[in-house]
C-alpha cells in the first residue's frame, strides 16, 4: 500500500493523483461490501429458480453468459490501454494528452460496436443452430442474448468516458453507484420472480434494465470528475490510436486467455454433457468468479496508484505495495475459500437439497484451492499494466489457458467425469503456471527474493487459514452441520481463530502501529 505522507498539499508530484493509504482502503472496503451484496442477491436468485424449474431452463442462463465473455475479448484491443495511459498522462499533468487519447480510441471502439452489434443479434437470431437450446427454450434464449449485446456495446461506448473514477480513486462513490443498481436490480427481479412467474429470463432482463441506468449515470458524474474526457474529431491521433491499440491486443490476449479458464467449460458441457452437468459447474465455479472479482476489485484502487508510482520513477514503493497487496488478498480469499472447502457439500446440501446437483461441490472444492497460488500475487496483472510490461504477463497466461482448453477437450471426449473433469483441467494448470512461472515473474517485477515472499506474503498470508481450516475440520469432524444454523455457527467459531491468528501473529511492525492509531481514534471518538 502507499502512505498517506506522500499524498499531502505540499507534494506536488502527487497532486494530479493521489497516492493515499487511507483512499485506497475506504475504495476497497467499499468494493468489497458491494460484491458481497451481489453474490447474496445472486445466491438467492440461484436458489430460488432451482427449486422451481427444470435444468434444462436454468442451464441456458450460464450457456448465454458464457457465450458473453467473448464480448470483452472484441473490445479489448481498444479498451484495454485507456485506463493506464489516461491516469499516466493525468499523473504527469498532461491534460491536453487525456483529450487527445479519449479521441483517438472512440472512433475505433464506435467502429467496433457496430459489428459486434451486427454480428452479436445474428447469433442471437440462430443461437438454437449453434448451442444445446432445448426446444421451448429457444425463443427466451434469442432473447436474453439479444439483450446482453446490446447491453455490453453500450458498456464497452462509455469506456473511455468512465475514466474519471480512475484517475480520481472515486472508487466508493463508484460503489455505492453499483449498490444502488444492484437494489434496482433487486427490485426487478424480484417483482418479476413473484410477480410474473419464475423465469431464468428475468435474471437477464433485471440485470440488462439495472445495467443500462449504471452506465448513464456513471457516465455524466466521471465527465464531471475529467472534463477532459471528451471527444474532439480533430484531435483525433494515428500515433495514440496505434499505441493504445498495440498495449489492448496484450490485454486481450489475456482475456481470451480467461475465457478459456473458466466459460469456455460450460460450452463444452453443453455440447458433450447434460444440463445437470452445466447446472452443477455454473453453480460451483460461480463461487470461485465471485469471490475471485471481489478481490479484484478490492485491489482496484491501486491501480492508479501502481501507474503514478510507475510514472513517478517510485520502484521501491511499488514492490512493497505489491507484496503488501498479495498478503492482504490472500487473507480476503482464503476467509471465504477454506471453509467452502471444508463444507462444501454440507452447504449444496442444504443450499439446493438435491442429491443430482452433488458433484457442484466437488467443482466448489476444486476452484477454491486455486486462490493461495493465484492470490498471493494479486498484484501482478496490474504490475504489468503499470510498468507497460504486458507481453509477459499476458503471452504466457494466453498460452497455458489453451492448453488447459485443449485438456478439457479432451476430457469432454473420453471420460464421464463431467463439470469435475472441466474443474480439475483448469486447477492442475492453473496451479502449475503460477509455481512455475508467475511467482518468479512477480520476483523478477519487484526485484525481491523468494525468501521476502514467504515470509512477507505466503506465511503470513496462509497461516490464519491454516488455524481456521483445523478448527473447522475438527468440528465437521465431530458433528457435521445439518442446518443452516450449525453451518453458520461452525463457520463463526472458526473465522474466530482466523481472526485472532491474522492479528495476533501475522501483521507486520506498521500494520501494528496502524491498527493501533485506528484503535485511538476510535477510542477518542467516543
Amino acid at each position: 500500500m502507499s502512505d498517506d505522507k506522500d499524498s499531502g498539499p505540499g507534494n506536488s508530484r502527487h497532486k494530479n493523483v493521489a497516492v493515499s493509504k487511507r483512499l485506497v482502503v475506504i475504495n476497497s472496503a467499499s468494493s468489497i461490501l458491494a460484491r458481497i451484496l451481489n453474490v447474496t442477491v445472486l445466491l438467492w436468485a440461484y436458489q430460488y429458480l432451482l427449486r422451481r424449474i427444470p435444468a434444462e431452463e436454468f442451464a441456458v442462463l450460464p450457456v448465454v453468459t458464457s457465450i458473453m465473455v467473448v464480448a470483452p475479448l472484441f473490445f479489448s484491443f481498444f479498451s484495454g490501454g485507456v485506463d493506464r495511459y489516461v491516469v499516466d498522462a493525468y499523473a504527469k499533468g498532461e491534460f491536453d494528452r487525456v483529450t487527445e487519447l479519449v479521441s483517438s480510441i472512440v472512433p475505433l471502439m464506435a467502429a467496433a460496436a457496430g459489428v459486434f452489434l451486427m454480428a452479436g443479434l445474428l447469433f442471437a437470431a440462430n443461437i438454437e443452430k449453434v448451442l444445446n437450446i432445448a426446444p421451448e427454450m429457444i425463443s427466451d434464449a434469442q432473447i436474453m442474448m439479444a439483450l446482453l449485446v446490446i447491453s455490453f456495446a453500450m458498456q464497452m461506448l462509455a469506456v473511455p468516458f468512465r475514466t474519471g473514477y480512475v484517475v480520481r480513486q472515486r472508487f466508493l462513490e463508484l460503489n455505492l453507484l453499483g449498490i444502488a443498481r444492484d437494489f434496482v436490480r433487486i427490485i426487478l427481479l424480484v417483482t418479476l420472480l413473484v410477480g410474473v412467474g419464475p423465469k431464468v429470463i428475468w435474471v437477464v432482463v433485471a440485470t440488462v434494465s439495472s445495467e443500462v441506468i449504471y452506465t448513464i449515470v456513471t457516465v455524466i458524474r466521471s465527465r464531471l470528475m475529467v472534463p477532459q474526457l471528451r471527444f474532439r474529431p480533430g484531435l483525433f491521433d494515428r500515433r495514440q490510436a496505434k499505441e493504445l491499440v498495440s498495449f489492448g491486443i496484450w490485454t486481450a490476449i489475456g482475456k481470451l486467455g480467461n475465457i478459456f479458464y473458466t466459460n469456455a467449460a460450460t460450452i463444452l458441457l453443453n455440447l458433450y454433457g447434460t444440463a445437470v452437468d452445466v447446472t452443477s459447474y455454473h453453480i460451483g465455479s460461480t463461487f470461485y468468479r465471485q469471490l475471485d472479482t471481489m478481490v479484484l476489485r478490492a485491489v482496484q484502487p491501486l491501480m492508479p496508484v501502481l501507474t503514478a508510482m510507475n510514472a513517478l520513477e517510485d520502484r521501491k514503493r511499488l514492490g512493497r505495495t505489491v507484496f503488501r497487496g498479495g498478503r492482504y488478498a490472500l487473507w480476503t480469499s482464503l476467509a471465504v475459500a477454506v471453509p467452502l472447502i471444508v463444507y462444501a457439500d454440507d452447504f449444496i446440501n442444504l443450499y439446493l437439497g438435491d442429491a443430482e446437483y452433488s458433484m457442484a461441490s466437488v467443482v466448489i472444492v476444486l476452484f477454491m484451492v486455486i486462490f493461495p497460488f493465484t492470490k498471493s500475487v494479486a498484484l501482478l496483472s496490474m504490475t504489468a499494466m503499470a510498468t507497460a510490461q504486458v507481453r509477459p504477463f499476458f503471452l504466457p497466461a494466453f498460452l497455458s489457458k489453451i492448453f488447459a482448453f485443449l485438456i478439457m477437450l479432451l476430457m469432454a471426449w473420453y471420460s464421464d467425469l463431467g463439470a469435475i473433469g472441466m474443474s480439475l483441467s483448469l486447477t492442475v494448470v492453473v496451479i502449475g503456471m503460477q509455481v512455475g512461472y508467475y511467482w518468479p515473474l512477480c520476483l523478477k517485477m519487484t526485484d525481491r527474493s523468494f525468501r521476502d515472499f514467504w515470509t512477507e506474503v505466503l506465511l503470513p498470508g496462509c497461516l490464519p487459514a491454516i488455524c481456521g481450516a483445523i478448527i473447522w475440520s475438527a468440528l465437521k469432524f465431530y458433528d457435521p452441520p445439518e442446518s443452516w444454523v450449525a453451518l453458520l455457527g461452525y463457520s463463526a467459531l472458526g473465522g474466530c481463530v482466523y481472526l485472532t491468528t491474522l492479528f495476533g501473529f501475522c501483521l507486520n511492525t506498521q500494520e501494528r502501529q496502524e491498527l493501533g492509531s485506528i484503535a485511538a481514534r476510535l477510542k477518542t471518538a467516543r
